[in-house]
């Protein structure tokens, strides 16, 4: 295989997981903090319809190109021999599943689909509670996604070197 057609796949990680930092950024930066301020009925309903605008087939193929890609990367460069750029790939690949995937569905997944089934005129008492968790699990998602992506770009900006096989030299024994 051509060593420019194992490029496409890195590079549809960088540019999936830049994305997904950039979606998970602007909640933690901007979203949650301004919903901090809302009374508990305002919050329930912004909130039911940012979650049934997520549910759609461009969140799907970027949530779930970016959890691909990083895999698909270290197993086109296994597969070409380059160790070193494989096992970075899979540790990017890794950590984005645990720290991004995995949190979503155990985490912000159950609480969208708590959040989905609250009254807006009759929340839960315990809603800020519900919130504050969805932002802390969102603050991790947001700093995994950014390691993944800082290791993804970096991967492809020096793939040249981390995927050059070692030169051995043999010495004589005296």
């Amino acid at each position: 295989m051509n060593s420019k057609l194992l490029l496409i796949p890195q590079l549809g990680a960088v540019v999936l997981l830049g994305l997904l930092c950039g979606n998970f950024m602007a909640f933690t930066l901007d979203i949650s903090p301004a919903l901090q301020h809302l009374d508990a009925t305002a919050y329930t309903q912004i909130q039911q319809q940012l979650n049934q605008t997520v549910s759609n087939r461009g969140f799907a193929v970027l949530f779930f190109g970016a959890t691909l890609f990083p895999f698909l990367s270290a197993g086109f460069a296994a597969w070409q021999s380059r160790r070193s750029l494989a096992m970075y790939w899979l540790l990017v690949a890794l950590l984005h599943f645990i720290g991004v995937y995995w949190v979503s569905v155990v985490t912000n997944i159950p609480l969208h689909q708590e959040m989905l089934a609250w009254n807006p005129l009759a929340p839960p008492s315990d809603w800020q509670s519900t919130r504050d968790s969805w932002a802390s699990s969102n603050l991790i998602r947001t700093f995994v996604e950014l390691a993944c992506f800082s290791g993804a770009l970096m991967l492809v900006v020096l793939r040249g070197k981390i995927a050059a096989q070692p030169v051995y030299v043999m010495r004589r024994q005296h």
